[in-house]
This record gives C-alpha cells, structure tokens and sequence, in this order.
C-alpha cells in the first residue's frame, strides 16, 4: 500500500503544502514579532530548535488517526512561506474540529490568510467528515476576529480564562463555522 501525501491546495495566489524543516527560517520570522503574535496562544519560538519542533510534530501529526494538519502557506510569485494554518482537535464521532492560524506580520491584511482558510476549510468540509469548525481567539485580536466572522464563523460565547500561555489566564472567544456557512 503506498505512502499516503499530505495534501497540497492552490489557490490563485497560494500554495499550501507540508510544512518542511527548510522552511524554519519562516517560521522564526513570523514568532519574531511578538507584539503581532501576542494572542497566538503558546509561548513563541525564540530559537531554531523550538521551530524545528513544531515543524516535526507538523509533519508527524497529519498521520495520526485523529489529525493534526497545518499547511505552510507558499506565495507562488516567490515561494516566500508567509505563515500557517490548519486544522486540530478533529473530533471524528462528533464531525468537528479547531482551526489555527499565524502570518508574518509584513504579509498582513493582503488577503492571503482569508484566501488560505478558504481553501483549508473547504478542503476540510469536502472529505464529508466535519460539519463544525471552532476557532478560539482572544478578545484583543480584533484583526482574527473580523477575519473569522468574514469566512462566516459566528460568535458561540466567551471563554473565561480558558487558555494559559505565557505565565497568564487569558479568556478566548469561542466562534463556530457550519458547512453551509462558509463565506467562499
């Protein structure tokens, strides 16, 4: 039986495919910002061997009987990997899952992570095992916020102090995309 690929989407700007460890200089980029990834959700990578871990649980996770896909996003002009995104917590029985995001700040409110969540989103509900997508975000991050209710997730509730990153409880807003809903 043959190795199965992880899948690879286009869209008339993007590529998404699997995340590679050449592509760790990316990734440290868009974690060199903290002011712009505050809300990410984690502790950032400081150094070469916390991104080259997230990378190789990246690519290990897709694999898994309960899926963990991220997607580098690749500018096709220049094959410059502006950020990530992809979906975690599938949940099989239940038809669900999380979806999760980052961008170099430098590459923001161009389009392309909208243009890349549709593609993911849409790949995901087109395998016919998802009918709710959730997104947390925290409260502060007006910019993911609107992008979320843009592709056609609505706000489900508030999470307090639901998350804890960096020494801090953070409270999250809970929002949910339904099949029919996405906003293509």
């Amino acid at each position: 039986m043959p190795t199965p690929q992880f899948p690879t989407l286009e869209t008339p700007r993007l590529r998404l495919r699997e995340l590679r460890h050449a592509d760790v200089a990316a990734v440290l980029a868009i974690h060199a910002d903290a002011r712009h990834m505050q809300h990410w959700g984690n502790t950032l990578f400081v150094d070469p061997a916390g991104a080259h871990d997230f990378i190789a649980q990246c690519r290990a996770g897709w694999k898994l009987q309960v899926p963990v896909m991220r997607w580098a996003i690749e500018r096709l002009s220049d094959g410059a990997v502006l950020g990530t995104c992809g979906l975690f917590n599938w949940d099989q029985r239940w038809q669900r899952c999380t979806v999760g995001y980052e961008l170099n700040a430098s590459e923001a409110r161009q389009g392309y992570m909208r243009e890349a969540l549709r593609a993911v989103l849409a790949y995901g509900f087109s395998r016919g095992l998802l009918h709710h997508v959730e997104a947390l975000i925290h409260p502060d991050n007006a910019a993911s916020l609107a992008l979320a209710a843009g592709l056609g997730f609505r706000v489900q509730g508030r999470l307090r102090e639901y998350a804890y990153w960096d020494d801090t409880r953070h409270d999250m807003i809970q929002l949910g995309l339904l099949q029919p809903e996405l906003v293509i």
